[in-house]
């Protein structure tokens, strides 16, 4: 949807031509948003395309990492870290096909929320 422009004479909005010009190729310098994928039962699995890691610097918090992914229907993904993705992600080069999958829960010692588990596969 075009943005209008309110003329002086008129006082009517004006409608400008925001079309670009014939022949113009463009190069994205800002993604949308990514969906967040949620692991919230054993088994889930989530297959992507690696892009690489995004790093979130939240007004008021603790800034955060997220490894980010294009499905197969080309939405941007996201996946927050933990460090068995961080480890596994390491050595991962953008545009590789990714198989994430939730495992298991690992007790931790504080009795705080367990720690998830997952398997990580490369597409060859």
């Amino acid at each position: 949807m075009a943005s209008k422009i309110q003329s002086k004479e008129t006082l009517e909005p004006a409608k400008p031509d925001v079309s670009a010009p014939e022949g113009l190729q463009w190069d994205t310098i800002a993604d949308e948003s990514a969906l967040t994928v949620i692991f919230d039962e054993i088994g889930d699995v989530f297959v992507g395309r690696y892009v690489g890691v995004e790093h979130i610097v939240p007004t008021n918090d603790e800034p955060f990492d997220r490894f980010t992914f294009r499905g197969k229907d080309e939405q941007l993904y996201a996946v927050n870290q933990s460090y068995k993705l961080a480890d596994a992600l390491e050595n991962c080069k953008p545009g590789t096909w990714v198989r994430i999958t939730y495992v298991k829960d690992i007790p931790t010692k504080r009795a705080l929320n367990p720690m998830k588990d997952f398997k990580v596969d490369v597409a060859r």
